[in-house]
């Protein structure tokens, strides 16, 4: 491939030789400030601190880059800001090596005779569909998946190796579940009564809308009754944990290592980053936004960021935090006014 081929693809405009050849993409960032770009790799450079940190990206390689930037490189896939980064999406596809797989049932494949495949779709060695279920078309199951009794997966979704998808459950169309993740273990209820503990049985099940993308070993449990749910165009990270009951919303992100108890509901368009804690029965509203390493013990405001433990407003928490560095310093200043005063120190616990 040449710089005006990868243009044309790209809807950009080229600067430079248009044939001169692109071998693949490179990480400007794993380069040091003083390293040249390697000469037929095409780097992203979205904006001028990319160029500070790496002065010599102006004199050697390919660049990917905005109109304002482009007249400092000597070669450069020019595109307006705006389109940046749908560009940089484009850049990748070209270059993506990702796997296709015929369609068919592979031989070692176990598929019960009630279960209903799509002659489009492809199951791999090793994987099980068991009976009543359904496989939808172009869909992907890699070796190690189970789909249980008469769950049911929609069309283009891919399953990873040794995703687990529970008895009943509904995979939506579109959907990308990554390795080790299982949807519809049993949620964690229990009843105790003096020496004896008795498991409440989870009859609902768990379903996801179109276009969710679940990470690796994420765990969904099936809801008590009902429904344990996640709307379309939601993407999870690795190891997150959402329990029984819980309703998340559409076009959401959650970071890896958060935990939702159960029968958390997470409106449409929150954003949870990582090793967020949410207390069961909070509403996290539509558009908040819960900053990392946070823990939530009572619903949040509409568009607004979250963070600490107990999650309070950002605004309120920045307040609080500068007020604890000048703690210290109050300490010494209360302590010489007693002195002063005459009066015996407080103690300090």
């Amino acid at each position: 491939m040449n710089l005006q081929t990868l243009a044309s693809l790209l809807d950009a405009e080229a600067r430079g030789a248009g044939d001169h050849p692109i071998e693949g993409v490179g990480d400007i960032e794993r380069l040091g400030p003083e390293e040249a770009l390697a000469e037929n790799r095409v780097y992203f450079v979205e904006n001028a601190a990319v160029l500070k940190r790496h002065p010599k990206a102006a004199l050697s390689g390919v660049v990917l880059t905005t109109v304002e930037l482009a007249p400092q490189f000597a070669r450069a896939l020019v595109v307006p800001a705006a389109s940046i980064r749908l560009a940089f999406i484009k850049l990748l596809k070209q270059f993506d090596e990702a796997p296709t797989f015929a369609a068919g049932v592979r031989e070692g494949a176990r598929v019960h005779p009630s279960a209903e495949v799509d002659a489009s779709a492809c199951v791999m060695t090793g994987a099980t569909v068991m009976e009543g279920a359904k496989i939808g078309a172009r869909c992907v199951l890699y070796p190690g998946v189970v789909i249980e009794p008469r769950a049911r997966i929609g069309e283009g979704t891919v399953l990873y190796p040794c995703v687990v998808i529970g008895a009943r459950c509904v995979v939506g169309r579109d959907c990308i579940v990554h390795a080790g993740t299982v949807l519809g273990s049993d949620g964690f209820g229990f009843f105790d009564q003096p020496g004896k503990r008795h498991k409440v049985p989870q009859i609902g099940d768990v379903r996801l809308g179109d276009r969710v993308e679940l990470g690796a070993g994420c765990t969904l449990d099936r809801a008590t009754i009902e429904t344990t749910s996640v709307g379309d165009d939601t993407k999870i990270d690795n190891q997150v944990h959402i329990g029984h009951n819980c309703r998340v919303g559409r076009f959401c992100y959650i970071a890896g290592n958060t935990g939702l108890a159960g029968s958390v509901v997470v409106e449409d368009g929150v954003m949870i980053s990582g090793m967020v804690s949410v207390k069961d029965h909070v509403t996290l509203a539509r558009g908040s936004i819960v900053m990392g390493m946070s823990g939530v013990a009572q619903d949040t405001e509409p568009k607004t960021a979250y963070f600490g433990t107990p999650a309070l407003p950002a605004r309120q928490m920045h307040k609080m935090h500068a007020a604890l560095e000048r703690l210290p310093a109050l300490l010494a200043r209360v302590r010489e006014l007693e002195a002063r005063a005459g009066v015996a120190p407080a103690e300090v616990v």
